[in-house]
């Protein structure tokens, strides 16, 4: 997974915005876009920005405990689709 997939997925579980992030980094939701359309890991300063906008890690957001976090959502998905589809 990659950084900008780790963001997507605490972005998506916290019901926020790309806007609200880049606002909370004191940047234009342009700069984020740009970022994110690289598909390049941002500068160090611009990750810890990141990171404290979504109240994780740049450790976290660069790779580093992926796993475990990985299988945690990929069963919580997993169960929430079940859930949706037999009710």
């Amino acid at each position: 997974m990659t950084f900008w997939e780790r963001v997507e997925i605490l972005r998506e579980e916290q019901n926020t915005s790309y806007r609200w992030i880049a606002a909370q980094m004191g940047v234009s939701e342009t700069t984020v876009s740009s970022m994110r359309k690289a598909g390049t890991e941002p500068r160090a300063g611009e990750a810890v920005k990141i990171a404290k906008a979504l109240g994780t890690t740049v450790e976290f957001l660069a790779g580093a405990g992926e796993d475990e976090y990985y299988k945690k959502y990929v069963l919580l998905k997993s169960a929430l689709r079940e859930l949706l589809t037999t009710n």
